[in-house]
């Protein structure tokens, strides 16, 4: 479970913004469908999702990246890169004081009953700082903390007795890269205490650039199980596709598959990568609408609609069913409102700890009652040209309130500031 993620001087954002999954105390709408609660005292109730709005370029996609950037840099900074290599951090660029600034990651999250708090600071060239507290018995408790000494020009441990490991803790400290996480270093060398917290970053937290990012290969590796295929179909069906089953063919590719117009050189490479492979494609199975006799469409003869829930139900059903936390950029791409709509109310209504973050623009989840007031939030860029995060909450909007108007006559902000163009003027 989510509660919060913060991100300081990181491409388009400079100051610290926070995106916070606690539910407001105040707002008491859709409460049982839309939040839920922990059995730790320390966690608060939490939102089962939460939507962004904002016009092109103010920074959507920059906080997705920033989230996405710190689990890699977890799960990765110390078996894939080697000393020497730089950190891939981009600092916001506007400002000379910010380009030579640190970038900060710090989230807030839940996993087998334990509140963590972990950050980090960075930039190309090392971590400067880290640290983590855990909650095991609602109360904190800082587990290691790291910070680079300019001076002696070596960086600085503590560690706290609740943290296991005895003589091995400075171990895995003289072991850690300058370039590379002591989270991500212990775990290498078989910190079992930390596994909980890593495995939160690698099982429970999924981030797709876009839905693009959502591969169809997941969902036909699914269809392959009875019972799992029957609960594709009916994911499907609930958005009236009338699907009455889905196969997976096997074929084996073929030079007779590459289009004439690709170059031979590209053709040439195509052949030595693909040749003898096997190729897995869905066909969606339909009856007829007189005989009942069955109908086979292949993935072409799709929409683009009909192919983008195909690759997204596998894993939204696997977020469902595992309560991961999925962050999804353009949820809407390819799919019509209503069907986005369906997706967000089948994953409230599922009643488990599943959390979904996206981006959209479709402003008509706005209007429907899908959404409390704490649930969305907008994105937009300063006098600076500096993201700012903030949540509808902020303007204390009335129950009855008609937020979608609100949002686009620009009462909350978050929308495009077009001016006006003389199409006939010279």
């Amino acid at each position: 479970m989510l509660i919060d993620f913060s991100v300081t001087n990181y491409r388009s954002i400079l100051e610290r913004q926070t995106l916070n999954l606690a539910a407001s105390t105040y707002f008491k709408e859709l409460e049982s469908l839309n939040t839920f609660i922990h059995e730790q005292d320390s966690v608060p109730r939490l939102l089962r999702s939460t939507v962004l709005y904002g016009p092109n370029a103010s920074g959507k996609s920059t906080l997705i990246e920033a989230l996405q950037f710190m689990r890699m840099q977890v799960l990765n900074s110390q078996k894939e890169s080697q000393a020497g290599d730089a950190i891939e951090v981009v600092p916001f660029k506007l400002t000379a004081e910010s380009r030579l600034a640190d970038s900060e990651f710090e989230i807030t999250f839940v996993e087998q009953g334990i509140r963590y708090e972990y950050g980090f600071r960075c930039n190309r060239e090392r971590f400067t700082e880290e640290w983590l507290f855990a909650y095991p018995l609602n109360r904190a408790q800082k587990w290691f903390h790291r910070v680079f000494d300019v001076e002696a020009g070596k960086d600085v441990y503590k560690f706290s007795t609740s943290f296991l490991g005895g003589r091995q803790r400075q171990n895995w400290a003289t072991q850690t890269r300058p370039n590379a996480l002591f989270f991500s270093t212990a775990i290498q060398l078989n910190n079992e205490q930390l596994k909980p917290a890593f495995d939160w970053f690698k099982l429970r937290l999924r981030v797709f650039d876009s839905m693009y990012g959502f591969s169809a290969g997941y969902t036909m590796h699914r269809c392959e199980n009875d019972a799992d295929r029957a609960r594709i179909v009916e994911f499907m069906n609930s958005a009236d596709l009338s699907i009455s089953d889905i196969q997976v063919k096997e074929t084996i590719f073929s030079p007779d598959m590459i289009p004439n117009s690709v170059p031979a050189s590209v053709r040439e490479e195509i052949l030595k990568d693909m040749s003898g492979k096997k190729l897995k494609e869905p066909r969606f199975l339909r009856k007829d609408v007189n005989t009942a006799e069955t109908v086979e469409f292949n993935e072409a003869e799709e929409s683009d609609g009909t192919r983008a829930l195909f690759a997204l139900a596998g894993p939204w059903l696997d977020v469902i069913e595992n309560e991961r936390v999925l962050i999804v950029d353009e949820l809407d791409t390819s799919l019509h409102p209503l069907l986005v709509h369906h997706l967000v109310k089948r994953l409230h209504h599922e009643g488990n700890k599943a959390q979904l973050i996206f981006t959209t623009h479709d402003t008509t989840l706005l209007s429907q009652k899908l959404l409390r007031r704490d649930q969305v939030w907008f994105m937009e860029k300063d006098s600076k040209g500096a993201t700012k995060l903030y949540p509808l909450s902020d303007f204390s909007p009335r129950d009855t309130e008609a937020v979608e108007r609100g949002y686009l006559n620009g009462r909350y902000g978050g929308i495009p500031f077009l001016k006006d163009l003389d199409f006939y003027g010279v």
